[in-house]
């Protein structure tokens, strides 16, 4: 009992700094704003990037839950020298939590890694796409759709407006599996006009959403502007070589690519100056809103 009380103690000063901390920080977000007066536009990946701080604070969270956890389980380990009974019901009440955040931290540790990998993909494709407005082009991010309540939010990673045409893309960013320690084996994708074959095999990830997403968009903006807005999809792969062997409605393009598929397309324009300036207006008005205070 001396002993437990003892290893009580010496937590004290732990659950203290820590809880001090906590404290401050709430506090700071409670107390501070903001100093922008108009909100900004969102940048590419704003949507993951908001996931990777959520994500962040809640390893934080864990680490420091499975620290305790990790220190009840030595402390039992430790009892069961000088009673195996005291250890044994220390052992049994502490081995299961330390279990379940060990699990759930390496879970979220993968997470946050697939995260950082499409916020990275992400972030590539925008800076690609970003070229585009010395051509004329009207570049906008992550425009998000929530209108519907109860149903999962979804985005339009990047979207572009011009005189040429609509076009929606969806990036998706995969990671090249090393086999070898020294695999310096180029990354290409095949695209046969319905799916995808990677070295490790063949999927669709990712052409299903693209044509969604581009239908979605295309849809929302036709009722809002009662004028037929039709937008073609993109799928762009960052990082990735894609040589096509068939034809399709989708153009699947690394992400070096993008800059050719509108090569002189604004000087052959197939919308008037009013239709491209109204729906950027409609973009522009849902993508801003960076800044916002929660």
């Amino acid at each position: 009992m001396q002993a437990a009380l003892l290893f009580l103690a010496g937590l004290t000063p732990f659950f203290g700094v820590f809880g001090v901390m906590f404290l401050l920080v709430f506090v700071c977000r409670r107390r501070l704003k903001t100093p922008f007066t108009q909100h900004l536009l969102r940048p590419p990946g704003e949507s993951l990037r908001l996931r990777i701080d959520e994500l962040s604070e809640k390893l934080m969270t864990d680490v420091l839950i499975l620290l305790i956890c990790s220190m009840v389980v030595g402390f039992g380990v430790w009892s069961l020298f000088k009673s195996a009974l005291g250890g044994g019901i220390i052992l049994a009440i502490s081995l299961p939590p330390f279990l379940i955040f060990a699990r759930r931290l390496w879970r979220r540790s993968c997470l946050l890694r697939d995260y950082n990998l499409g916020f990275l993909g992400e972030r590539a494709v925008g800076e690609e796409l970003n070229t585009l407005l010395a051509e004329g082009w009207k570049v906008f991010h992550d425009v998000e759709f929530d209108e519907n309540p109860g149903q999962k939010t979804f985005n339009v990673d990047h979207v572009v407006v011009g005189p040429g045409g609509l076009f929606a893309i969806e990036t998706k960013t995969r990671s090249k599996r090393v086999i070898k320690s020294r695999d310096n084996s180029p990354n290409i994708v095949v695209f046969d006009g319905t799916a995808l074959e990677y070295p490790w095999g063949r999927e669709d990830y990712g052409i299903r959403d693209a044509r969604e997403r581009s239908q979605h968009l295309s849809q929302w903006l036709t009722k809002s502007l009662q004028t037929v807005c039709a937008f073609k999809p993109i799928l762009a792969l960052p990082g990735w070589f894609v040589k096509r062997t068939g034809k399709s409605d989708l153009h699947v393009v690394s992400g070096r690519e993008l800059s050719q598929i509108f090569a002189g397309l604004n000087k052959r324009p197939v919308m008037d100056p009013v239709t491209v300036h109204a729906i950027c207006a409609l973009l522009d008005q849902k993508c801003r809103d960076v800044g916002k205070d929660n």
